[in-house]
């Protein structure tokens, strides 16, 4: 394996300053073990962290600059049509898009991860590296409560996330989709409904792409089955054979549990940025290293909102499935 070369001068002045307990004489051996800490950032930077459903399911925008606290947005809304006119007609009727303003707060999150001189002083002595697993552990942390807080929000910083947002809106279903009794045709039915319940309140102006549900009600789709002209197929082969270009995301967090008063919810919306996002001005950071006591500490930072729908209509769910 080719040695990594790279090395932030800020952690090389760390180690040095902390070379009497490190045993660190030379400069030689300081940047060894610089170079070690510049080595493990660049492979947590580089994981690919498995799949955060939070994340898939609201668009994730870096728009807003990562020292600000809170921005501002407009909740859009069309209204208007138009008309049949005559010849010197002056009563034409005005059509506007109307909007409300939302400020949104900016949070910054963080955790940290280090390196005892004990574990420094056997890398340098041994010329082995240092073990990457602290950091992807602090990487993953961060990114579960950015995954948190686009499910489900933060009551304690006013943060909805996109599961109890309150500007989306519902559906009348026939619902239980896992009951016994409830037959594949009523599961289509109500996804049908909900389809056409976005393309029908937005006048066209949307189209659904996305459907997220939890795991046992996609289950369901899977498994109870309806009738077209004599062929029998599952809910979700007939309602993708309909609407193709629909993606179906599962998630827990939409299952029924306590905290949503033990109904399953699914959501039908037309997943884009403009409509719907999560703002993420400062992603997971890596910051130098720092001496302190018998370690060598590596803090880890990040920054985001909760979500914002900025484009009501665009989006349906339905409570109860």
């Amino acid at each position: 394996m080719k040695q990594h070369m790279n090395y932030d001068a800020a952690d090389l002045s760390a180690v040095m300053d902390a070379g009497d307990r490190l045993g660190v004489v030379r400069e030689d051996e300081g940047l060894f073990l610089a170079r070690q800490l510049d080595y493990v950032k660049s492979r947590i930077y580089e994981t690919i962290t498995p799949s955060l459903t939070g994340l898939e399911m609201v668009p994730v925008s870096t728009e807003v600059p990562e020292w600000a606290e809170s921005f501002t947005y407009r909740e859009y809304d069309e209204v208007g049509m138009a008309k049949f006119i005559s010849n010197y007609a002056d009563d034409l009727p005005r059509v506007d898009v109307t909007g409300t303003e939302k400020t949104l707060k900016l949070k910054s999150m963080g955790d940290s991860y280090g390196y005892s001189l004990d574990e420094m002083r056997l890398a340098n002595a041994m010329g082995t590296n240092l073990p990457e697993r602290k950091g992807r552990t602090a990487r993953r942390a961060i990114d579960q409560l950015t995954n948190k807080v686009a499910l489900v929000g933060d009551e304690a910083h006013g943060f909805y996330g996109f599961t109890n947002h309150p500007n989306i809106g519902e559906t009348a279903v026939n619902g239980a989709w896992t009951d016994s009794g409830t037959t594949g045709q009523q599961i289509l039915d109500d996804l049908l409904a909900m389809y056409d319940a976005v393309q029908i309140q937005s006048y066209d102006y949307h189209t659904p792409n996305t459907l997220a549900l939890a795991p046992t009600r996609r289950s369901a789709l899977m498994r109870k089955n309806v009738n077209e002209g004599g062929n029998w197929e599952s809910v979700m082969a007939r309602f993708q054979s309909l609407y193709p270009n629909v993606s179906i995301i599962a998630s827990t967090e939409l299952e029924p549990t306590g905290a949503n008063g033990n109904e399953s919810t699914a959501v039908m919306y037309e997943r884009d940025v403009d409509n719907l996002s999560i703002e993420i001005p400062r992603p997971f950071e890596q910051l130098p290293a720092e001496k302190r006591n018998l370690e060598m500490v590596i803090d880890c930072i990040a920054k985001c909102s909760g979500v914002a729908v900025y484009r009501p209509l665009s989006l349906t769910k339905a409570v109860g499935v």
